[in-house]
């Protein structure tokens, strides 16, 4: 009997062309950045993340003019794709920031909630070889085909076999030069630099708003910032 896998989640991606000119201004910046940032504040196995570090606006370093255009043509390709007319919204670049990971540095399972897309662009990669140099690995929180609570749990061995239909995460390999968006709410991590190399990337978190044009648009989407009045007083003084 056949199986059909439906409700797919949909990872984005495409290989820069340009990337290998860009690589070594990309990769000085961060490096400077990482220097001259906020004194680290996360445990030394997990790799230094800007957004931590006060390093969280590169969008308006003119350095990184380059990959913040790839980004942003990228992305309205993406939301095509995934059926969005982009006449109705707008897009926003809410936040980016660097990240550096050397040996034996990971990032730990998480999402993105404050915003809806995010992308990661890798600047540097260690070389191919036997040892892991960090993989991103999503991570099925839904577990849609566990049909018994708990059924996959590494404390029983009740699956005889690992395969499609009921693995609970997916990893990809980094490649230099690569750009790749999910939906920000997906849950994911870093798996741990095994080699003596650095991996280095950019993140990017993305926002879309309703702007107007779109009928009850605003049930689903936030309205555009500048509807927004901020309050005259916090209530506190």
């Amino acid at each position: 009997m056949p199986i059909e896998t439906l409700f797919p989640l949909a990872i984005y991606y495409d290989d820069l062309p340009d990337a290998a000119k860009h690589q070594q201004t990309l990769l000085a910046e961060v490096l400077q950045l990482e220097q001259s940032g906020a004194e680290r504040r996360n445990y030394p196995e997990m790799a230094w993340t800007g957004d931590l570090h006060g390093v969280e606006q590169i969008h308006t370093n003119p350095t990184f003019a380059w990959i913040v255009g790839q980004v942003e043509a990228h992305t309205a390709n993406y939301l095509l794709e995934l059926g969005v007319d982009l006449n109705k919204v707008d897009l926003y670049i809410q936040r980016a920031w660097p990240i550096v990971s050397r040996t034996e540095q990971e990032v730990g399972a998480h999402c993105h909630n404050t915003a809806h897309i995010s992308a990661v662009y890798y600047i540097k990669v260690p070389a191919e070889g036997t040892y892991d140099p960090g993989r991103l690995v999503f991570i099925d929180e839904a577990r849609v085909n566990e049909v018994s609570p708990g059924l996959g749990s590494e404390n029983t061995d009740i699956i005889a076999e690992d395969n499609y239909f009921n693995q609970l995460q997916a990893a990809y390999l980094p490649v230099e030069g690569r750009l790749l968006m999910f939906p920000a709410k997906q849950h994911h991590a870093v798996t741990m630099n095994e080699t003596e190399e650095l991996r280095v990337s950019l993140s990017f978190d993305i926002v879309l708003t309703a702007n107007g044009s779109a009928s009850g648009a605003y049930e689903f989407l936030t309205p555009p910032p500048s509807q927004w009045q901020k309050f005259k007083s916090n209530g506190l003084s």
